[in-house]
């Protein structure tokens, strides 16, 4: 009987649930949204049965038209810091507090006065502890709902929690740990010293795996809830950013990926972690024993969203007229502007800079304004803003030791010939569009095969991730493009004592 894997990559607002073959070539795919619940000052929560329910209706959609009895594997990547207090039952104890909740700001002050940011950084791989951190929220529960906490079992992430629904088994695994402060990356173990700091009993965390781990056979109750078999093996899967590297074959150093949806995440495997980078870039544990930087920018899609919605608004119904996507109208736009946009640079801090040299005050900047100046001269101003943003970072990837032999990209942006095509002349690296747009989920699907037929995770993920089309950096526009990101960084210099 051939072997089929089941992944489910459950995001902020949406759940993805793909079915692999054994050649993992895509199946079946079905999505389904939820809604979060926000109160205001900060607070962002979800009930943990909606996650739940959700997982349960994706499971029988696919059902509905696929043989769910031959499934082998399981596996879940999810978001990092959404915190969920269990019983002994498994029974949530409150609502989930999401990920983008940042009501422990207070508590994070107080860890901050435990331990100073170089020794945080140096073992949790973490630049930064602020309420969104969620040693922060757990210590939140502790000090403003001490029954919750004094009542919790075990303080699960999301993927903890789901795989406890299905298995009955508390573990976790490193790459999602990675995200609490609680976990020393380098030791692949508890933070301790912090822990006790803090004051957090650490049997209330539950038993670390590693990535790609067989954890338990679907249990009885789930199964009977689910229509899944009893020989289902579920597997830990890995953080969603580590997952989408494995799926794009980001396994080896020299290998980077890029990920430009709302924001830019990019992600670069190393075989050591460089403490000493001046930028204090952010590192994650990877899905074995080597470690995946992962600087985040705040905005990039985003930002073309925001300018499309306000300045491009008639493209929609042109989009709607002539059965296009409205961002290849777009791209049309800014195909009409050359190289440089007639001088237009747009800095695309729209919610503060995040790496390098971060500053939450920074700000959007259209620079360069004439009499001369297109609709299409600022349409690609926005594309080459985000391009300049991803050299810099690219750049401070290389000042800590990162080597970059070529750049995949992922996400939204990816969809874009033209943008690729800047990035690849902006950053003068070889880009590539992968075959499989759900390389997260594709992720996913390789570290549970890997499981259960103790294979190797690097080999089977570079036999997976195909390239779709590559793009080769234009050398008749690196002299435009230098002289553009020098002006993109002179500007942001010029200006920080503004923001």
């Amino acid at each position: 009987m051939s072997k089929t894997y089941l992944t489910f990559d459950v995001g902020t607002t949406a759940m993805k649930c793909v079915l692999f073959d054994e050649k993992f070539e895509k199946k079946a795919f079905v999505s389904k949204e939820y809604s979060l619940i926000t109160e205001g000052c900060g607070i962002v929560e979800i009930d943990p049965e909606t996650y739940w329910q959700t997982f349960v209706f994706c499971i029988k959609t696919i059902g509905k038209e696929n043989d769910l009895s031959n499934v082998s594997t399981l596996t879940f990547t999810t978001q990092g810091e959404t915190l969920i207090p269990v019983d002994k039952d498994l029974y949530a104890l409150r609502r989930a507090i999401v990920w983008i909740d940042a009501r422990a700001e207070e508590d994070a002050e107080k860890i901050k006065k435990e331990i100073s940011a170089e020794e945080f950084y140096r073992t949790t791989g973490l630049p930064v502890i602020n309420g969104a951190l969620p040693l922060a929220k757990l210590m939140w529960i502790k000090r403003c709902e001490k029954e919750i906490y004094d009542k919790t079992y075990k303080f699960l992430l999301l993927e903890d929690y789901l795989i406890a629904r299905l298995t009955k088994k508390t573990v976790s695994e490193m790459s999602l740990l990675s995200s609490t402060g609680w976990f020393d990356i380098n030791s692949e173990c508890y933070f301790d010293e912090l822990l006790e700091k803090c004051k957090i009993d650490k049997s209330k965390l539950p038993e670390i795996y590693k990535c790609a781990s067989v954890v338990a056979n679907v249990c009885a109750d789930a199964a009977k809830e689910t229509g899944l078999s009893g020989a289902t093996v579920v597997t830990t899967g890995a953080m969603d950013q580590i997952s989408s590297a494995v799926g794009a074959g980001n396994v080896l150093p020299g290998t980077v990926t890029e990920t430009t949806g709302t924001a830019l995440v990019i992600g670069a495997t190393s075989d050591k972690a460089d403490y000493s980078n001046p930028e204090m870039l952010t590192i994650y544990k990877h899905f074995d024993h080597s470690f995946l930087y992962m600087p985040f920018c705040n905005t990039a899609g985003i930002v073309l969203k925001w300018f499309k919605d306000n300045f491009l608004f008639d493209l929609e119904k042109q989009a709607k007229d002539e059965n296009k996507s409205v961002y290849a109208l777009v791209d049309e736009y800014a195909e009409h502007s050359q190289p440089g946009c007639g001088g237009v640079t747009l800095l695309p801090h729209f919610a503060g800079k995040s790496v390098p040299r971060a500053m939450d005050n920074a700000s959007g900047v259209l620079f360069g304004l004439k009499l001369s100046t297109t609709r299409a001269d600022v349409t690609r101003s926005v594309l080459e803003g985000v391009g300049y943003m991803l050299c810099e970072v690219l750049e401070a990837l290389e000042r800590s030791g990162v080597a970059i032999s070529e750049v995949r990209s992922l996400g939204g942006g990816s969809y874009s010939a033209l943008w690729s095509q800047i990035k690849a002349d902006i950053c003068q690296k070889k880009f590539y569009r992968m075959n499989e747009a759900e390389s997260t989920s594709l992720g996913a699907a390789v570290l549970g095969a890997c499981a259960i037929d103790s294979k190797d995770v690097v080999s089977v993920s570079l036999n997976v991730a195909k390239t779709k089309r590559s793009f080769e950096p234009d050398t008749k526009t690196r002299e435009v493009y230098r002289a553009g990101y020098e002006k993109y960084l002179s500007l942001y210099n010029s200006l920080e004592k503004e923001f």
